[in-house]
């Protein structure tokens, strides 16, 4: 028996797994015991198939099986996960704005004039109306960003209630969200619902290995919040546009964990007046 080849070949399919998970930002604790798992059970043919191979070609062979093995099994289980699409229940509370996408706030900016730069870049501004592509959300605002990995449920869902004001899809690139410019760039759907109290815009942006969002509402239609509203294709950014008013509180900080249609981003007084409140 070739115990060091399969102790190898676990080690290595771990490995790199792991070295995936890193790159694509995958959190460890749910990444290592997956890589773990995908390693052990596609170890386990070659418990036989090794002991069976009499020459050195057949070795390389199998070994390289057996690692091509465990990352297609590793594959399949981050399918499974990506295409979930679980049922959520909303918090029966009013005056609150909703996170539309599962993952890690990875920004909270506060913009105070949609020509403002929210980045600048090689010496280019990134503005805010470049980012939503309409001009119908109002000034100033917040604007929180949520990053999702591959293994985050990747409908998103609606921050609040009301009527779909505007739907607007800016054509763009697909270029990494770990540059700067990328949110301005890349290709990205922005929905604008307009509430009794407040509008909320929610901009899914596109990433290197995004090649669909995939929007479900249409113009004048009436949601609730935590209702679906599009899936975006593998990890991406989802931002939400609020109003930067005296009576909204941001309720999470940047590296705080969230999920669609649950997690509260913000709250404000349900009971005030929509304009300049």
């Amino acid at each position: 028996m070739r115990w060091n080849l399969l102790i190898l070949g676990f080690a290595v399919s771990v490995s790199l797994q792991l070295l995936l998970a890193a790159r694509w930002k995958l959190p460890l604790r749910t990444a290592g015991p997956g890589a773990a798992g995908a390693s052990l059970l596609a170890a386990i043919p070659f418990l036989w198939i090794y002991p069976a191979c009499a020459t050195g070609v057949a070795v390389a062979a199998a070994f390289c099986g057996q690692v091509a093995l465990a990352l297609g099994l590793a594959t399949a289980g981050l399918m499974f996960t990506f295409w979930r699409d679980p049922e959520r229940v909303p918090p029966e509370t009013a005056g609150v704005v909703l996170s539309a996408a599962d993952g890690q706030v990875a920004y909270i900016k506060a913009i105070d004039d949609r020509s403002a730069p929210m980045v600048t870049k090689n010496g280019r501004d990134y503005r805010l109306d470049e980012l939503i592509g309409t001009g119908l959300v109002e000034d100033p605002v917040f604007v929180i960003g949520v990053e999702m990995n591959f293994l985050n449920v990747h409908v998103n869902r609606c921050p609040i209630g009301g009527r779909v004001q505007a739907l607007e899809h800016i054509s763009g690139r697909f270029i990494s969200l770990r540059k700067d410019e990328a949110p301005f760039v890349n290709e990205r759907l922005t929905t604008l619902i307009e509430g009794p109290i407040l509008s909320v815009g929610v901009v899914q942006v596109a990433s290197r290995l995004v090649r669909r969002i995939q929007g479900y509402l249409n113009p004048g239609q009436t949601v609730d919040a935590g209702q679906r509203l599009g899936m975006i294709r593998f990890g991406s950014l989802v931002a939400v546009v609020l109003p930067q008013r005296q009576d909204i509180m941001i309720q999470v900080q940047v590296g705080a964990r969230v999920t669609a249609g649950v997690s509260v981003l913000a709250r404000y007084d349900a009971g005030g007046m929509k304009a300049g409140a």
